[in-house]
């Protein structure tokens, strides 16, 4: 049986993780800090608006603050196209790796590589 849906949780759970208080977040999302102590009280709901835009903070799906994401699930949102297809080599790289019939060990150099440059892209050294 699937626990009840507990958007509150979900939120005050993302909240922490960011080492935020709800002050903060209010600050964020440009809301009251009462609108976010209601919200992880479930005692009142936001609108989809808010909702997308809370899921956009935390670079998380509107599933996972609903808690319907399951396990080992890795959001894309945010991401360029190439940084994208970068995590799903590294997915399927590490599955490979920990199948018994895969070595996994002949392109972990090329991801690295690809990794690192994606990331040396986006700054401006």
């Amino acid at each position: 049986m699937k626990t009840p849906f507990d958007f509150g949780a979900s939120l005050r759970k993302l909240r922490k993780q960011k080492g935020y208080t709800q002050k903060r977040l209010a600050e964020v999302l440009n809301l009251s800090e009462t609108t976010i102590s209601k919200y992880e009280s479930n005692t009142a709901m936001p609108p989809f608006e808010t909702v997308m835009a809370i899921a956009a903070w935390f670079n998380v799906s509107i599933d996972t603050l609903a808690g319907n994401t399951p396990p080992g699930t890795v959001s894309l949102y945010g991401l360029t196209e190439q940084q994208s297809e970068i995590v799903r080599e590294l997915v399927k790289a590490y599955a490979e790796k920990n199948s018994s019939a895969a070595s996994g060990s002949g392109n972990n150099y090329e991801l690295i590589g690809k990794v690192a440059g994606s990331l040396t892209q986006e700054r401006d050294f």
